[in-house]
């Protein structure tokens, strides 16, 4: 029985694993950290009194049958470090344990390394102090969200120490500049600020709450995002970006340009929350030289050939970005065209 190799353990390469082991493949999933899921494992459920497709409903049944089957062998903590050999025959070094080990006789390869989240890259808006509790990136509201279940809290929910009275989402942060080295939309941000702003409304009734953006994206899960969506849930929004950001004792004061007046206006809110631009992957050069990929203008990964052809395959956002839904989707993709050509019982 042929190997099918799986790189990242996110949620695209997690649901190619799931399908390629239901048909009868052997699969060796290779995940540099101690746990599957990704980015995602750090998100919080954004439901309020309706669901409002989030999709994290659908990572924990893949994760859980993917941690259980045994048709999967998981290697955590592993790198890979070279890729000899061609389709049918490839050769996997890996660095595990401070070892080097190579996965023979690997049949065919799948991709499936993620992204890199801005806030990984830079530090936050040089005008903002760091460490203030008046800043959020996404993922540290994230987090809030996530451990909410274990507080008893009912007047601070979120344990920020103090109840938030105007709240403002920073959109396009991470995106849609030449300075962030990052021209592209992430696509994903207005609907999942969206959520995020309907729960703080959940939590804390009489928060107002705004949303900053350049364009809004009503693309995705939430097909009715609209100007008129946001007027419906009492949620704001300003079409530009800051000019300028500056703290004081009773909150922050955010410097913008009216665009329906052309006048330089100014806002008083006592939280902001900086989305997060998806961002290429850290290893998609490396991926890019080993394996004889192209990058993107944008740095995100494209392939020279089918996969049918070089027995490569290329997985979730490392291609660009996208939602929990567009990862499932791509990674069952993925696994879909190797199981054409393999037959679906583990025979080439």
């Amino acid at each position: 029985m042929r190997k099918i190799a799986v790189v990242g353990g996110g949620m695209a390469g997690s649901a190619a694993a799931r399908e390629l082991s239901a048909r009868g493949l052997q699969v060796v999933l290779i995940e540099k950290t101690k746990e599957l899921g990704g980015n995602i494992r750090e998100y919080g459920c954004k439901a309020t009194e309706i669901c409002t497709k989030c999709n994290l409903c659908l990572v924990d049944q893949i994760l859980q049958e993917v941690q259980e089957s045994k048709q999967i062998k998981k290697l955590y903590e592993s790198k890979v470090r070279d890729l000899r050999g061609q389709a049918g025959h490839f050769t996997l070094t890996i660095e595990r344990d401070g070892r080097l080990e190579d996965i023979e006789e690997v049949d065919q390869l799948i991709l499936a390394t993620g992204f890199t989240k801005w806030s990984q890259i830079e530090g936050g808006l040089p005008e903002v102090p760091p460490g203030t509790s008046r800043v959020l990136w996404a993922s540290e509201l994230e987090e809030l969200l996530l451990e909410r279940k274990d507080r008893g809290n009912i007047e601070d929910p979120l344990s920020l120490g103090y109840i938030p009275e105007k709240v403002v989402f920073l959109q396009c942060n991470g995106s849609r500049s030449i300075k962030e080295r990052a021209r592209f939309c992430s696509r994903v941000c207005c609907g999942y600020s969206f959520r995020m702003a309907m729960t703080l409304k959940k939590f804390y009734p009489e928060l107002d709450a705004s949303l900053f953006f350049i364009d809004l994206q009503t693309g995705g899960n939430i097909q009715d995002l609209s100007f008129r969506r946001l007027e419906q849930e009492g949620i704001g929004y300003m079409n530009c970006k800051p000019i300028k950001l500056k703290e004081t004792e009773s909150g922050l004061i955010i410097t913008y340009e009216d665009r329906s007046t052309g006048k330089i206006e100014e806002v008083q809110v006592d939280l902001l929350i900086l989305s997060e631009g998806m961002h290429p992957g850290a290893q998609n050069q490396f991926w890019a030289e080993l394996c004889n990929f192209q990058l993107d203008d944008d740095g995100f990964l494209y392939p020279l050939e089918e996969g049918e052809e070089s027995g490569i395959f290329l997985a979730g956002s490392i291609t660009g970005p996208g939602s929990i839904a567009d990862a499932v989707k791509s990674g069952k993709n993925a696994a879909y065209r190797i199981i054409s050509r393999q037959g679906g019982d583990g025979n080439v």
